[in-house]
């Protein structure tokens, strides 16, 4: 047996444990650097792969470099998935694609394919039952994957599965659908289940009454849960069932969708909760009518001392909600606030809130931002750390632009996404694009998303030859009116040099993309999506450079 299948047996016997996945790192670093240029920092793209997904997933909220984290998980996936393959696919794999998905529930974490999904049902449950029995234990085998999706299983199927050996090695459970629609029971046999010890995420994509609710809380086998998603309509009444309970206090992480509407009784319900000192990561969607006095309520709750990481979308997001929000005293570093509509009052109550000088991610997207919002966040010192911004499908206008390019605060950005903001409320011409960019100072940017804006040619002109780019390695310039001038304009870039990701979707490329066929040409380019005009000559010959796809 070899080193690295001695290592990958390790791994294997060990899916818990992050320490054979990191030893694993080190000898990939030794022994096994990359063969072309990549975005590693190190000599091997998939060990530090490994090492940033292993960061991430025991929640890195608090680290310094957090942002730089979420950066380099996408950086490193896109170029993976195009130039090296796993050395023994099975192990990384169970389906057999190429492409690395990141995320909670994402095909690969911590390094390594987690999910499988499973969908080989039989004509009756005893049959499902073997087959799915018989996957695992040869996944298992081969794999380090321990989480499962079932995606349109019976009750009795689950009910079968969950009183199942073959269950307790299952660290996530994914239920999306029942075919019977009875879910409840299926709830109530997975609490009730011996075997569900071992789990530390769940996530139920289930309408869930007040008897599977009550079955969850009076659960005696979730003491390891660590992550828990209901993502159907909840009741205040059925959240209630888990008021006090030990396990549901030792979460880590909660995802509530308090249904359609975004009844205020739910956020009241959750702000009357005992505290959860573990808990470090909250969403809650569907916030359609939720009023400024609930959140006042939630944000005055000591329910959540360590919450860092926040998710709130729902058209209720109005300006007093947000204003009630910024009155919150939660050591936040990620903010999302999406869906709603902040405005200008919105953005300045966020300027100043408490949390603002911890906040390293926020995201406002389609939120109702217009110029006057954008000059609040950009002018406030209180936001000097901010590193990733979104602002996407706001009405931000030129003047929106103008004030990110003037910004003395927003130096330090490393992500800029203002995709689909120009908006006939604000009409954003070339000539505004240009002196955005011409004027831009943020000479740390990694990651520029222009989508849906006129770059155009000049634009990207710009784009190729400023200084000011050079540390771009994502740059998503969809349907931006780039043409072949302005494709052929970055493809000959000489300060572009350490891109992995570039999407020219929906634009007329034409023969302009020509030289990207080149391995030359950006030479760490891991995913590269092009528009439409390619001659037929030309698309063959970019199409056989890895990752590349018209």
């Amino acid at each position: 047996m070899t080193d690295e299948a001695a290592l990958l047996k390790a791994i294997v016997a060990n899916p818990d444990e992050d320490t054979p996945r990191l030893v694993y790192a080190d000898w990939l670093d030794e022994n096994a650097p990359d063969a072309t240029p990549s975005p590693a920092a190190g000599p091997s793209a998939r060990a530090e792969f490994v090492r940033v997904q292993c960061r991430l997933a025991a929640g890195a909220f608090d680290a310094p470099d957090y942002p730089e984290l979420l950066e380099r998980q996408l950086d490193l996936a896109d170029w993976l998935s195009a130039h090296a393959p796993p050395p023994n696919e099975p192990l990384f794999g169970t389906d057999g694609d190429t492409r690395i998905r990141v995320g909670e529930w994402d095909e690969c974490r911590r390094g390594f394919n987690e999910v499988y999904c499973f969908d080989d049902y039989g004509e009756s449950a005893g049959e499902t039952l073997g087959a799915l029995v018989a996957a695992l234990d040869d996944a298992f085998r081969r794999t380090p994957g321990r989480s499962l999706v079932l995606d349109g299983a019976t009750t009795e199927e689950v009910e079968r599965f969950a009183a199942h050996r073959a269950f307790r090695h299952l660290r996530g459970l994914y239920i999306d659908y029942l075919d019977d629609g009875d879910e409840d029971p299926a709830v109530a046999a997975i609490a009730g289940s011996p075997h569900a010890a071992g789990l530390r995420r769940l996530y139920l994509d289930l309408m869930i009454g007040e008897a599977g609710c009550r079955a969850l809380a009076e659960s005696r086998h979730l003491g390891n849960l660590e992550a828990l998603v209901i993502d159907f309509p909840i009741s205040a009444r059925s959240l209630k069932a888990f008021h006090g309970v030990k396990w549901f206090r030792n979460l880590r992480r909660l995802h509530l969708w308090s249904g359609w509407g975004g009844r205020s009784d739910v956020v009241r319900a959750l702000a009357d909760f005992p505290p959860m000192p573990r808990l470090v990561s909250l969403t809650l969607d569907g916030l359609g009518n939720v009023s400024a006095a609930a959140i006042r309520k939630l944000v005055a709750s000591e329910a959540f001392p360590k919450l860092a990481h926040l998710e709130l979308s729902g058209n209720g997001l109005q300006q007093d909600v947000v204003a009630a929000l910024a009155k919150a005293k939660w050591p936040l570093r990620h903010l999302a606030l999406e869906q709603g509509t902040a405005r200008r009052a919105g953005c300045e109550a966020l300027a100043g809130a408490a949390f603002a000088p911890t906040l390293r991610v926020l995201s406002l997207r389609e939120s109702g931002v217009t110029a006057g919002g954008v000059q609040a966040l950009a002018e406030a010192k209180s936001l000097a750390g901010l590193r990733h911004l979104d602002l996407s499908g706001n009405p931000i206008g030129p003047g929106g632009l103008a004030a990110v390019a003037a910004s003395k605060t927003l130096t330090g950005l490393r992500a800029l996404n203002l995709g689909r903001t120009n908006h006939a409320r604000g009409p954003i011409a070339a000539r505004h694009v240009v002196e955005f960019l011409s004027s831009l100072a943020a000479p740390d940017l990694r990651h520029l998303n222009l989508s849906a804006l006129p770059v155009a040619v000049r634009g990207a002109r710009v784009l190729a030859t400023a200084p000011g780019f050079a540390n771009l390695t994502r740059l998503q310039l969809e349907s931006c009116a780039l043409g072949s001038a302005g494709t052929a304009a970055l493809a000959e870039s000489k300060t572009l040099t350490n891109l992995t990701h570039l999407d020219l979707y929906g634009n007329k490329v034409g023969s302009g993309a020509g030289k990207l066929a080149n391995p030359k040409v950006f030479p760490r380019l891991g995913y590269c999506r092009l528009g439409h005009g390619v001659p037929g000559k030309t698309a063959w010959r970019l199409t056989r450079r890895p990752g590349v796809t018209l």
